[in-house]
């Protein structure tokens, strides 16, 4: 069974779930492998393979919204962890493929959402992408021996601010950046769209070797 994780509904609203993949809302950030655990309850046993996968942000200013990037590397608490270059090479050819070739590199994962300053600093060291959620999932699949990706979609670019704070709920956030938010959403559903349509692509092509 192929797991694909995404945190928001407007993540995984265009993943179709199909025989041998689950699509699994977790929680946001570093609660994500407890949050996963506790929903797939004995089917980790049954894992072929983890699918990271929702919106990421800009570490390079080249990378525009709606920019597919598939993490060769994931950058987390210090540590590197590598993807495995075969299940990599499959998914970039099996993207690349169906039009939807990705930007290849480091993804780094924060514990909270990443402003402009944090993301140039982070992009002094050549990482593609920012998320919260590769890191921990990229660590519990190495534990659990699962082979794993992380493909994401990018929401806002190196020089563009997120109205929301993981500190805070998303309620609040909303209620304090009401045009703004607005505006964020409706980028997540055109960019959510992209990300559905090369996963679903890319589902097809890793059930043939699960």
């Amino acid at each position: 069974m192929i797991v694909v994780t995404a945190c928001y509904a407007i993540e995984a609203r265009r993943i179709v779930n199909r025989e041998g993949v689950r699509v699994v809302r977790t929680a946001v950030g570093e609660s994500a492998p407890e949050a996963l655990e506790g929903l797939l309850g004995d089917d980790v046993a049954s894992l072929s393979a983890l699918v990271s996968t929702g919106f990421c942000g800009a570490l390079q200013a080249d990378l525009r919204m709606g920019d597919l990037v598939l993490a060769d590397v994931v950058r987390h608490r210090g540590e590197e962890i590598l993807v495995s270059p075969q299940l990599l090479e499959r998914a970039w050819k099996a993207l690349d493929a169906g039009g939807y070739a990705p930007r290849t590199g480091a993804c780094v994962s924060v514990v909270e959402v990443a402003d402009g300053p944090r993301k140039r600093a982070l992009a002094d060291d050549g990482a593609l992408s920012v998320d919260m959620e590769s890191g921990p999932l990229a660590r519990w699949a190495r534990e659990q021996k699962v082979p794993f990706l992380s493909l994401r979609v990018v929401l806002d670019p190196l020089g563009m601010d997120l109205p929301f704070s993981a500190k805070g709920s998303l309620a609040g956030s909303v209620l304090r950046h009401p045009v703004w938010s607005v505006r964020v959403a409706l980028s997540g559903m055109l960019v959510g769209r992209t990300l559905g349509r090369a996963l679903n692509n890319l589902m097809s092509v890793l059930e043939e070797g699960a």
